[in-house]
């Protein structure tokens, strides 16, 4: 059994540490916010685990149960998230490792860890339209309010063409680089600038998008002049009840809705001329 808790102090997650280690935990990883246990599945193990949390003072504890010879090495196995039949995603704190249909993400304080429904839209959807040949051979592809990197890292391993990846905010320049550093298949391919969609210039056979609706509307005729003639624009961020209001934004600039995806409330378009 692994088990979280969310201790208050760090004096008091070095002492439930320690308790845990008495009482027969088989590994105890304690992080800046949480505090986390492998117990035994077995009767014995159950007693601890509750002679753990009454000393933590907390009644219900989360509990994600395992199957594993060895506990240690179990919780040790990194946990990759499937995107597409052809991306998936992982932590560096979970132990991910890159690889050829594989992301590794440190998000550092920006936006864009993989877990928020809009990420995944946008990833779902792109990772589609990279399974066929894109117009313009070659050619560049951009993120526009890239965060932490991850669409334009996605669209560099998936497409392996250089990506254009802005985005105003100074955090996001450290975790691109952070990002880019961690996958060395796509990195490299990956050119960041500190700049708002306004800067977005040149023509690219597919461009992706993760904002807001307000912003994605204020945006529109930059990213619809920045498409080739048979270019893909992949827009999400904004809630389905706003879908209609962005797709109409992009219409008056020439742009129809070709795709529509959903995760809960969340939407994602693809548009194209």
């Amino acid at each position: 059994m692994a088990v979280s808790l969310r201790p208050g102090l760090s004096e008091q997650a070095r002492r439930l540490t320690r308790a845990a280690r008495r009482l027969g935990a088989a590994g105890v990883m304690c992080g800046p916010a949480e505090l986390r246990a492998v117990w035994p599945d077995s009767a014995a193990g159950h007693r601890s685990l509750r002679r753990w949390c009454e000393l933590a003072g907390v009644l219900s504890p989360r509990v994600r149960r395992f199957k594993a010879a060895d506990p240690r090495a179990a919780w040790s196995q990194p946990r990759v998230r499937e995107i597409a039949s052809n991306l998936r995603l992982g932590s560096l704190a979970d132990g991910a490792r890159p690889s050829a249909d594989t992301l590794v993400i440190d998000p550092l304080i920006s936006f864009g860890s993989g877990d928020h429904p809009s990420t995944r839209l946008n990833l779902r959807l792109l990772a589609g339209i990279l399974q066929d040949p894109l117009p313009r051979p070659g050619g560049w592809l951009a993120d526009v309010g890239t965060g932490s990197g991850v669409l334009a890292l996605a669209l560099a391993l998936l497409a392996r063409r250089p990506v254009l990846a802005l985005d105003p905010e100074t955090a996001s320049r450290r975790a691109v680089a952070r990002n880019r550093a961690l996958n060395p298949q796509a990195g490299p391919l990956v050119h960041f600038v500190q700049a708002t969609h306004a800067a977005l210039a040149g023509r690219y056979a597919l461009v992706v998008s993760n904002l807001p609706a307000g912003i994605l509307v204020t945006a529109a005729e930059v990213l619809a002049r920045a498409l080739v003639p048979e270019g893909r624009l992949v827009l999400s961020g904004f809630r389905q009840d706003d879908a209609a209001r962005v797709a109409r934004a992009h219409g008056r600039h020439g742009l129809a809705v070709h795709q529509r995806a959903s995760e809960g409330d969340w939407a994602g378009l693809v548009l194209a001329r």
